[in-house]
């Protein structure tokens, strides 16, 4: 394998444990305003969800899908979204994601062991740019790989081929000899497989074992003898 291409979210940052703290802030705003916090963040779950795809199919703006995850809720709870509460959510949450992510234990490690081997990587996203790009920024994985590709900056995301076909073009290997790791089944793995890369599913809760998909269950377990 010449090239190890990464998912950022819930692969090489703990996305689930950072939103989690983010969440716990949000509840002390939302609860000192009166609100319920644990309906209204039981709400935001599923609404950023079909939220985020919708972005990233280009169906709605980076903009919208910011307003529209914090003021949705509200009115799933029967509420009034009020805009200034909206914004406040929104920055506060934005801040916690972007600006002191969690990394998983394992990722220092495997990038810099791949980069002593000789083996190209990248990571690959789907998340909004300017997001993104303050992630890695924090936790200084642009550094860490050989290229970064951002969904909203290439014109399209995964699971579009091209999104895979970008980047492994960057190193002139053939997509045979790239291996794609992700934590989603069909945006990294599907995907990477129509896109004819290889791919592992990574699995760290075994979520997925009965899918019949190749998985493993921490990134160390890519790593050449």
């Amino acid at each position: 394998m010449k090239l190890v291409i990464f998912d950022l979210d819930d692969t090489l940052i703990d996305f689930a444990s950072t939103r989690q703290v983010a969440y716990g802030c949000m509840a002390d705003v939302l609860d000192r305003e009166g609100i319920d916090s644990k309906a209204y963040l039981a709400a935001c779950v599923g609404i950023d969800l079909d939220l985020f795809s919708r972005f990233t199919r280009g169906e709605i703006t980076r903009a919208e899908y910011r307003d529209r995850r914090f003021s949705e809720p509200f009115a799933a709870m029967g509420l009034a979204a009020k805009l200034e509460l909206v914004q406040q959510l929104n920055k506060l949450f934005m801040d916690c994601v972007n600006d002191t992510p969690l990394l998983y234990d394992d990722t220092r490690q495997v990038l810099e062991r791949l980069r002593r081997q000789g083996v190209h990587t990248a990571i690959l996203t789907n998340g909004p740019s300017d997001g993104q790009r303050r992630k890695l920024k924090a936790t200084g994985l642009a550094e860490a790989v050989d290229h970064v590709a951002i969904g909203e900056e290439l014109g399209f995301s995964k699971p579009s081929p091209q999104a895979f076909h970008s980047v492994v073009q960057r190193f002139a290997v053939a997509n045979a000899e790239a291996l794609m790791i992700g934590d989603h089944p069909e945006l990294d793995y599907d995907a990477a497989l129509g896109a004819g890369l290889d791919a592992l599913l990574l699995d760290r809760d075994d979520r997925h074992l009965a899918s019949g998909r190749r998985s493993i269950r921490t990134l160390g377990s890519v790593l050449m003898p």
